[in-house]
């Protein structure tokens, strides 16, 4: 990134993720146009509804449609709809923290070569912001270990160590650079994985992984949606999971590792 530059809040498109008829999207909408620095927003969707659209009408959102539905296809469809310097896709059923905009702004303006930036967070569970963290999270705080150092992080190296123990990097706090971004962000063949599918790619880049200490997301830990879904019919995840863990690992570490890490099944 060209020292010079420096990104503001017109920099950055939101696009909130849609689908059907979820009950929290107002409140996500709500949590994105109240930002401390107001971004860009756009509604993604595959199933265009009244509903959606009369929340778009109500809060002057544009609606994008896409016209081949799919889960990957969904996000891949999302990140097309994103023509400013920065991007992130936001869940349906999360909520932003208000300063979610202003600290990350911060934080990649204070790096030299950004990829990426993403945030700390808690869960809700039962519609309650967790008043602690939860195992998954606490060990996800200590995965980030390798970014938080500052000549460190923007090392392959730092940015491998991060995920070869599991994915710390939670897909909607991720606010990305674009121009760092593949043309077709996220491979089909992951359904369940398909994010740190792309973080991995993108670890071998030069440049730097942005870690954002505070909490700034609330994620909604959701029985309905596609991860869970996935983890409770078929073992699709595991595989995908072991697929990318072998890219750092032989296979028999590999294995050792999936012995445990498959336990976060748990948490969903």
């Amino acid at each position: 990134m060209d020292m010079a530059k420096k990104y503001s809040g017109n920099d950055l498109t939101i696009v909130i993720c849609a689908y059907k008829e979820c009950p929290f999207l107002q409140e996500c909408i709500e949590a994105v146009l109240g930002q401390t620095v107001p971004a860009n927003v756009k509604i993604s969707t595959s199933t265009p509804n009244s509903y959606i659209q009369g929340l778009a009408d109500r809060y002057n959102i544009e609606v994008c449609v896409n016209p081949a539905g799919g889960h990957v296809k969904d996000y891949n469809f999302a990140m097309k709809q994103i023509k400013t310097e920065l991007g992130l896709l936001a869940h349906q059923d999360d909520i932003l923290d208000s300063h979610f905009v202003e600290k990350n702004l911060l934080n990649l303006n204070k790096a030299k070569a950004p990829i990426l930036a993403f945030s700390n967070y808690l869960e809700m569970h039962n519609d309650q912001i967790d008043q602690r963290p939860s195992v998954m999270v606490r060990i996800k705080r200590i995965l980030t270990w390798p970014v938080r150092i500052l000549c460190f992080r923007r090392t392959i190296l730092a940015k491998r160590l991060l995920q070869c123990f599991g994915n710390p990097i939670t897909h909607p706090s991720v606010v990305c650079v674009m121009k760092e971004m593949p043309e077709v962000c996220f491979d089909e063949r992951f359904q369940a994985s398909m994010d740190w599918d792309l973080w991995e790619r993108l670890s071998r880049k030069k440049g730097e992984f942005v870690y954002v200490k505070d909490v700034l997301l609330f994620h909604r830990m959701n029985k309905e949606n596609a991860t869970a879904v996935l983890l409770k019919n078929t073992n699709k995840r595991y595989n995908e999971e072991f697929e990318i863990l072998h890219r750092f690992w032989p296979k028999w570490i590999t294995k050792a590792i999936m012995v445990f890490y498959s336990k976060s099944a748990k948490y969903y």
